[in-house]
């Protein structure tokens, strides 16, 4: 990759002139990077990982003790934030031999029996309860151990299916549920305020109707139950979470925030950034009586894969969206572009025209007139869109490569290289709930391969000004002075191009992560 960065920039720098129109393409050049990235497709992606958000705090430690993976749960449990370590974690579970059983004795049991597990003791929010440690093979091929909890919270769907299965009373159920939350006999007996020979009668009851040797039997059959149950979180109801299929048949994913019942608006991500939000920016959009309505694009996520040009993929989606409004009974929205999805907000205004009633683009694209307007950009993104703009034919390999660090677990690498130049958003990515998002972000991104990633760098090189002109809806451009992509320059001048209908907003110390460091400033905008 920095070879090839090597030669496209001195490709550029050594034409006197380089015109709309000049391509930088070499069969020679273009054959090596068909058989690499033919090289990077027969290698395959790895299996999905087993790591989920899930209910409850999950952490994933590797054989040094380093925890490489934990869920937002576990970050808020723990005040865990990458790096970290298993000592980090340590003091909240009441094994003195912790690193031991984790680190030695269940990797050695897991050889001999793949099902093994440690049960573990945790103290969380002042309230005790049971964690499950067992060893998983991860993306590295290497053993891992995975913390999860037993159950999570208890729900009605357990207790239902427990006094069926099992023939259990009510008092047994509650009793099983009393123990999943790591609760001894004495403490169960103290909160139902019954003997505790009471409560070690009801235990013994339990064990000889559900089979089990012993408790900690019984809090591994629970912790099976778990996994044929999905608990539903209340934050995961159907007003956040929603997948739609479209009459062309693509599957459009949709997540949902800010106030349930707000004005609506629509979050058009980029290219790395997703569909997650903050607490700090969900807290802003309830405040204003806001309703965000967050669609993937196609070849992200889970959503369908476009399958046409790439050049036809915005009216596509916007055709989509389209229909996705009339579904929700949404007349008339307002639009939030966010980097790269700033091109698609004109896009989709150009097909809506007016039901489209302000579009606000946050660290958005503009029209490249120049190629000044790439040499300013930091290494990585300056790669990528010398690549799309002349010699697209190598575009897939690039992307594919970028996405291909990211499957190796190269979360925290590849945002520092992203934003190396940027001082404010390295800043910005020592916030924990900002690094969650981002890193949410780059795996929304590769979850199926470069296919989303091409279809986007193919249209952001390119001067589509004509495109912005065909929507008379209002536009606000809000721009962190310091954008290592995105140079307030060029935004200033995008915006006089606009004219009257244009509003701009630079903000003083704010890079690209500008929707993150003032949430309060963009959610003004929609006043």
């Amino acid at each position: 990759m920095e070879q090839w960065d090597d030669h496209v920039g001195g490709a550029v720098a050594a034409l006197s002139e380089l015109k709309a129109k000049a391509t930088l393409d070499d069969a020679g050049l273009v054959a090596h990077f068909d058989r690499a990235f033919g090289i990077l497709e027969e290698l395959g992606r790895k299996p999905p990982s087993a790591l989920r958000e899930g209910r409850g705090p999950r952490v994933l430690i590797a054989g040094d003790g380093s925890i490489v993976w934990h869920n937002r749960a576990a970050s808020e449990a723990f005040g865990l934030c990458l790096p970290a370590h298993l000592e980090d974690i340590a003091p909240s579970f009441q094994e003195l031999n912790l690193r031991s059983r984790l680190l030695t004795e269940l990797p050695a049991a897991a050889l001999v029996d793949p099902d093994a597990f440690q049960l573990l003791r945790a103290e969380l929010h002042d309230k005790p309860f049971f964690m499950l440690a067992r060893a998983v093979d991860e993306r590295s091929s290497e053993r891992a151990i995975l913390l999860e909890p037993i159950v999570g919270d208890w729900n009605s769907e357990a207790a239902s299916l427990l006094a069926r299965g099992f023939g259990l009373t009510g008092a047994e159920v509650e009793i099983a549920a009393a123990l999943t939350e790591g609760n001894t006999p004495a403490e169960i007996a103290e909160q139902r305020d019954v003997a505790l020979s009471t409560v070690r009668s009801q235990i013994k009851a339990l064990l000889a109707k559900t089979g089990a040797a012993s408790q900690t039997d019984l809090v591994r059959l629970l912790a099976s139950l778990s996994r044929v149950i999905e608990p539903r979180d209340p934050e995961e109801t159907p007003h956040r979470r929603a997948t739609f299929r479209a009459p062309t048949r693509r599957q459009i994913p949709v997540e949902f925030y800010g106030a349930p019942e707000g004005r609506p608006v629509l979050f058009l991500h980029g290219m790395l950034d997703g569909l997650s939000s903050t607490p700090r920016l969900e807290w802003e959009l309830k405040r204003r009586g806001l309703r965000v309505i967050a669609p993937a694009r196609p070849g992200f996520g889970a959503a369908t894969p476009f399958g046409g040009p790439a050049a036809s993929a915005p009216s596509a989606f916007a055709r989509d969206i389209e229909w996705l409004l009339d579904e929700l009974h949404i007349r008339e929205v307002q639009l939030l572009g966010h980097m790269a999805g700033g091109f698609y907000s004109f896009a989709l205004a150009a097909h809506l025209g007016d039901r489209v009633k302000r579009i606000v683009n946050v660290a958005g694209a503009v029209p490249i007139l120049s190629t000044a307007q790439f040499a300013s950009m930091s290494r990585r993104q300056r790669l990528l869109a010398y690549t799309a703009r002349y010699t697209p034919a190598i575009l897939p390999f690039v992307a594919r490569g970028g996405a291909r660090q990211l499957e190796s677990n190269g979360d925290e690498a590849f945002a520092r290289a992203l934003y190396e130049d940027s001082p404010a958003d390295l800043a910005m990515l020592s916030d924990p709930d900002v690094f969650c998002s981002v890193r949410s972000g780059y795996r929304f991104t590769i979850a199926q391969g470069h296919r989303g990633f091409a279809t986007d760098a193919y249209h952001i090189v390119r001067d589509w000004s004509e495109l912005a002109m065909r929507s008379k809806a209002p536009v606000t451009l809000i721009h962190g002075r310091h954008d290592p992509v995105v140079r307030s320059d060029t935004v200033e001048g995008f915006a006089r191009r606009l004219g009257g209908r244009a509003t701009l907003e630079i903000i003083e110390g704010a890079g690209q992560l500008a929707l993150f460091s003032a949430p309060e400033r963009v959610c003004e905008a929609f006043d």
